[in-house]
């Protein structure tokens, strides 16, 4: 019996070679046009007034406001960020109440008697940002047990 050998393959890794460089351009403009039309910067005018109104809103109810006006408008924007992303349906209320906790994890974690200043912090910024919202975070109010628990 003869030993047969297989067949070598024909294609090189040239025959590939104008796909590579065909999907390598179309990613290389995918990533120019993405990063054109990014816009991650929250740092408009109407972002810095309505941090402003906010930094006031705060000051004239006796709460801490950052020393650096950057980060509320970072956080929230122009639109209220997470903090009006539906704040009084059940997820939103949900990670609303996992803040008012202990700060334990799993089995430990307990409520707390949450501060008044905290809720009223919350309805600020939703004032602020999307009064829309607020009718229905403070109808929920009342279901808190708060008090003045931090000393300021």
């Amino acid at each position: 019996m003869s030993a047969s050998t297989p067949p070598q393959p024909s294609a090189s890794g040239d025959d590939f070679r104008f796909i590579y460089w065909f999907v390598g351009g179309v990613l290389l403009i995918l990533v120019v046009i993405g990063l054109i039309t990014y816009s991650g910067q929250k740092d408009d005018a109407a972002a810095q007034a309505k941090a402003q109104e906010l930094t006031q809103k705060f000051e004239r109810a006796g709460l801490p406001v950052p020393a650096d006006q950057d980060i509320i408008v970072k956080s929230l924007g122009t639109d209220g960020g997470a903090v009006c992303d539906n704040p009084a349906n059940a997820l939103g209320r949900a990670l609303f109440n996992s803040q008012l906790t202990n700060g334990a994890a799993f089995v430990g974690q307990r409520p707390v008697i949450a501060d008044r200043r905290v809720l009223v912090g919350q309805a600020l910024i939703l004032d602020t940002y999307c009064p829309e919202e607020l009718q229905e975070f403070r109808d929920k109010l009342g279901d808190y047990k708060v008090d003045d628990t931090i000393e300021q």
